[in-house]
C-alpha cells in the first residue's frame, strides 16, 4: 500500500512540476509587407492596418519595410527577387506588377478568389482586367489613376470665365483656355498660362480618346505600332498645338524650376490624378474644385492604371499572405476603407465610387469626385505596352517627343524618326 501511495503521490509531483513548467506559444506567421508610400499614409493607413490586423489575427506578424521612391522600389524589388528574398506582400504599380508575372514572380491569385468565392464583379473590369495575364490575376487592384481637371476658381472667376464642366469636348477646352491667358506684367509676354500638362502622360488617352485604338494592335502581345496611322498622328499633333499653337501651356523645358504651374499660381488648370488632392489641400491657398477630363472622339476613356497588391513567389506562406491582401484590397476591405477616409484615391471597386469615404471623407475639403469616375467605361493603361522592353520604348518616345513639344517638329516628322526604333523592339532587333 506504501508503494503504492509512494507511486501516486510521485505522479502527482511530475505533474504539478509540469503545470509549473513555462508555456511556449506556437511561433507566429511572419509576412513582410513591402510598400511604396509616403509618410501620411504610412502613419494613418499602414500602422493602423497592421495594428488591426495582428489583433485579429494573433498569430501573424507584419513587417513593414517601405520606400516611398517608385523607382527604388521596384530596383530593390527586382534584386531581392534574384536572390530569392523578397517580401511577401507587396504594392507594385500596374505595368510593374505585369512584368513581374510574366516572369513567374508573382503567386496566381485566381485558385485562392475561386476557393474563397471572392466576387471579382465587384471591381470596375476595365480596371481589373490591367491585371490579369492571360488566365492568371496577378493582383488585386486597389485604386485607378484617372485624370481630372483641377482648377482655380478664383482665376476663372478675375478672368470672367465659366468654370469647366463635367462635359466638355477638347475643343471647348481649348477655347475656354484662350480666354484665361494674360500677360499680367504688360511685357507683351503671357504670364499666366491655361493649365500644367503632363507631356508624359495626358496625350495617350488624348489619342485613345480620339482614335478608338491605344498605341499599338495588342497590349500584352503587340505587332503593330499603331502611332503610324493617320488618326493617331493627328491626335498627337493637336496635343502639341496646345503648347505652339495656341500657346496654353509650357513644354517641360521651358518650365525651368517650377514643377506645377498650378500649385505656383502660373496657371488656371492642371490635368493631373487623384493623387494631388492632399498636396493640393495642404499647401494651395487659392480656392480649387476638379472638373471632368473632356472627351472627344471615338470612345468615352480616361486612364485606369494605378497599383495593387500582389504575393511574390518567395512567399512561404501565400495562403497567410491571402488572408492579408483580401483585408488590404477585397471587397469592401477595412485597408481600402482606411484610405478613403484620409481622401487618397480613387477606388478600384464599383460600390465604394458612390460611398460616403469616398465622396466626402471625414475633415477633408468637398470636392466634385464624380469628376473622376468620368471615363471609367474604357480605362486604359499610360504604360504601353505590358512587355519586357516597355522601358526601352518608353524612354525611346520621351526622348523623341522632346522637339515635339517645343514646337521644333511635327507630329508626323517624330513619328517617321520614332517608328523603326519601336518596330526594331516589336520584332526582337
Amino acid at each position: 500500500m506504501n508503494r503504492r501511495i509512494f507511486a501516486i503521490f510521485g505522479i502527482l509531483c511530475i505533474l504539478i512540476g509540469m503545470m509549473a513548467l513555462p508555456t511556449f506559444a506556437a511561433a507566429k506567421t511572419q509576412l513582410r509587407w513591402y510598400l511604396r508610400w509616403d509618410s501620411a499614409r504610412l502613419e494613418n493607413v499602414a500602422k493602423p492596418v497592421i495594428e488591426e490586423y495582428q489583433k485579429l489575427h494573433p498569430n501573424v506578424e507584419i513587417v513593414l519595410e517601405n520606400i516611398s521612391n517608385s523607382n527604388e522600389y521596384f530596383l530593390k524589388l527586382q534584386t531581392m527577387l534574384a536572390a530569392n528574398s523578397a517580401p511577401d506582400v507587396i504594392y507594385p504599380a500596374t505595368h510593374q506588377g505585369y512584368v513581374l508575372a510574366a516572369n513567374k514572380q508573382l503567386v496566381d491569385l485566381m485558385p485562392l478568389v475561386k476557393k474563397d468565392k471572392i466576387d471579382l464583379n465587384v471591381y470596375i473590369q476595365s480596371v481589373l482586367n490591367l491585371y490579369k495575364n492571360k488566365k492568371m490575376l496577378f493582383g488585386l487592384p486597389i485604386d485607378t489613376a484617372a485624370f481630372v481637371i483641377f482648377y482655380n476658381k478664383d482665376m476663372f472667376d478675375a478672368a470672367k470665365v465659366p468654370y469647366p464642366t463635367d462635359n466638355m469636348t477638347w475643343e471647348q477646352f481649348v477655347e475656354m483656355g484662350k480666354k484665361l491667358l494674360k500677360d499680367t506684367d504688360g511685357d507683351g509676354r503671357i504670364d499666366q498660362y491655361a493649365f500644367h500638362f503632363d507631356t508624359n502622360t495626358v496625350w495617350q488617352v488624348i489619342l485613345y480618346q480620339k482614335t478608338g485604338k491605344l498605341l499599338f494592335d495588342d497590349l500584352y502581345n503587340p505587332k503593330k505600332f499603331l502611332l503610324k496611322e493617320k488618326d493617331q498622328i493627328e491626335a498627337l499633333q493637336f496635343c502639341a498645338d496646345m503648347i505652339n499653337k495656341h500657346k496654353l501651356t509650357l513644354a517641360p523645358s521651358q518650365r525651368g524650376s517650377i514643377g506645377d504651374m498650378f500649385m505656383a499660381g502660373q496657371a488656371a488648370m492642371n490635368i493631373i490624378g487623384h493623387w494631388r488632392v492632399p498636396t493640393y489641400n495642404a499647401s494651395v491657398k487659392f480656392n480649387w474644385d476638379v472638373a471632368a477630363l473632356p472627351q472627344s472622339g471615338k470612345v468615352k476613356a480616361n486612364r485606369g492604371d494605378g497599383s495593387c497588391f500582389a504575393i511574390t513567389k518567395d512567399c512561404k506562406n501565400p495562403q497567410a499572405a491571402w488572408e492579408f491582401v483580401k483585408y488590404l484590397a477585397g471587397p469592401n476591405a477595412p485597408g481600402v476603407h482606411k484610405l478613403l477616409n484620409l481622401g487618397q484615391m480613387v477606388p478600384s471597386q464599383i460600390a465604394l465610387t458612390t460611398h460616403e469615404a469616398y465622396l466626402r471623407p471625414p475633415g477633408q475639403r468637398i470636392i466634385n469626385k464624380q469628376a473622376f469616375l468620368v471615363g471609367r467605361e474604357n480605362m486604359m493603361t499610360v504604360y504601353q505596352p505590358f512587355t519586357s522592353w516597355y522601358s526601352e520604348a518608353e524612354n525611346a518616345m520621351r526622348g523623341a517627343f522632346v522637339p515635339l513639344w517645343e514646337g521644333k517638329a511635327t507630329a508626323a516628322e517624330v513619328v517617321k524618326n520614332l517608328a523603326p526604333q519601336i518596330e526594331a523592339l516589336i520584332a526582337g532587333i
